[in-house]
């Protein structure tokens, strides 16, 4: 209830229904199972040069639509290389965020 005494953002304000019910709007930057599942088909089949990572791909749970077991050097070159290539279908300042915060990893 503070969000809409505090945040300044409209599409983050709660709605308060019919039935008396108060709902938490969609935001426009969360993924549709579609969009996952596309997400994981472009990792699996992404090919990086040989010795640059091991197989992403193995870190794929397709059941639970999660990453898990990644080498530090793995998490390193997704947060680098893949973050803003695999969520480009993001909003334009959802996206931007992203490229902002790999760029900052690569200067890093």
């Amino acid at each position: 209830m503070d969000v809409t005494k505090l945040c300044a953002r409209k599409d983050l304000k709660l709605v308060h229904l019919q039935n008396g019910k108060v709902a938490k709007p969609k935001v426009v930057y969360m993924s549709t199972p579609k969009d996952v599942k596309s997400i994981y088909k472009s990792i699996i089949e992404l090919k990086m040069s040989d010795g640059y990572e091991s197989s992403i791909a193995r870190c794929l749970n397709h059941d639970k639509g999660s990453m898990h077991s990644m080498k530090s050097h793995d998490s390193h070159v997704f947060m680098e290389c893949l973050l803003p290539i695999a969520f480009w279908s993001f909003p334009q300042f959802v996206w931007s965020a992203l490229a902002k915060i790999s760029q900052f990893f690569k200067d890093l």
